[in-house]
């Protein structure tokens, strides 16, 4: 594993395939590169999981349902995983 300080870093040691003529594969780590966050908001209730994965930054969101009697109710409440280590201070959206 190698922690690089920069995008351009990044770009760089991505580009590389053979290291002293042996063959590497280059790629991020999973979970180090990416970070959590919940956020609430009435308008997200009626957005799909696609629509709020185009957000900028968001790699994934989940829905959070609530069951009630047979049926699953979406909330307000949705996870969101960003592609950086760190999540945003604010999300901006329509």
């Amino acid at each position: 594993m190698v922690k690089l300080k920069s995008n351009d870093q990044a770009k760089k040691l991505g580009a590389i395939v053979t290291l002293l003529d042996i063959p590497v594969i280059v790629s991020p780590h999973k979970s180090l590169n990416s970070s959590i966050g919940v956020i609430r908001s009435r308008d997200l209730r009626c957005c799909s999981e696609e629509m709020v994965e185009e957000l900028r930054g968001v790699a994934h969101a989940r829905p959070i349902k609530v069951r009630r009697v047979e049926d699953k109710i979406q909330t307000d409440t949705v996870f969101l995983t960003f592609d950086s280590p760190k999540p945003p201070s604010r999300i901006r959206a329509g």
